[in-house]
């Protein structure tokens, strides 16, 4: 049976270069079901919005998003040191203006669409096994990112994988010049893409 409602991210989708150092990195760390391994469904991303939202407004949030990113420029971002806690492992991102204020524009146009609370039948899933099923720490991150991991509370990252990772790299600073507006699946990954925007280029003086 069908959602009423999608689990949705807007988030920055690395390009080959630096998703091709990320997956080295998520090969070191936990294989499914434990964990993933990035592919076409689980795509390498940088999150700016996460949300429950009926699957009927699903036009109206890309005109929404659309309004926020149409004029906006290309921005550089910079991938920084690896961190891990109890559970999972990640990227940290370079804090910016930029970056910041791009989540905060985000995050209040799409605050009409955001119904707060969902459950497991909004998120994606690749087959009917339960190791594909989004976990009970998926839903609640869902539901508790606009209260907890928004606005100040804003920490800008790349999920590595499952598990923890004591390495150093070289940061790794590549220009974002699109959006995408993905479905979330198990380990609140990016696993279908619903639409994406190309933003402008900046002009050299």
């Amino acid at each position: 049976m069908s959602s009423p409602l999608v689990a949705l991210d807007v988030a920055i989708l690395l390009p080959p270069e630096p998703a091709a150092s990320v997956e080295l990195l998520n090969k070191r760390l936990k294989a499914p079901p434990e964990g993933f391994r990035f592919n076409d469904r689980h795509l390498p991303h940088i999150s700016l919005a996460q949300q429950f939202s009926p699957t009927t407004e699903l036009n109206a949030i890309q005109e929404a998003i659309g309004h926020v990113v149409r004029e906006h420029p290309s921005f550089e971002v910079t991938l920084a040191s690896v961190t891990s806690n109890e559970r999972t492992a990640s990227l940290t991102v370079t804090p910016s203006s930029v970056l910041d204020t791009l989540h905060r524009r985000l995050m209040d146009q799409l605050a009409a669409f955001d119904v707060g609370v969902g459950d497991e039948r909004a998120f994606t899933r690749s087959d009917s096994k339960s190791a594909s099923a989004p976990r009970a720490r998926d839903i609640s991150w869902v539901n508790q990112f606009r209260t907890e991991a928004a606005y100040d509370a804003f920490t800008p990252h790349v999920t590595l994988g499952i598990g923890t990772l004591k390495t150093t790299r070289s940061t790794v600073t590549f220009t974002v010049s699109s959006l995408a507006l993905c479905v979330l699946g198990r380990f609140c990954t990016c696993q279908e893409v619903v639409a994406s925007w190309k933003l402008h280029h900046r002009q050299h003086q």
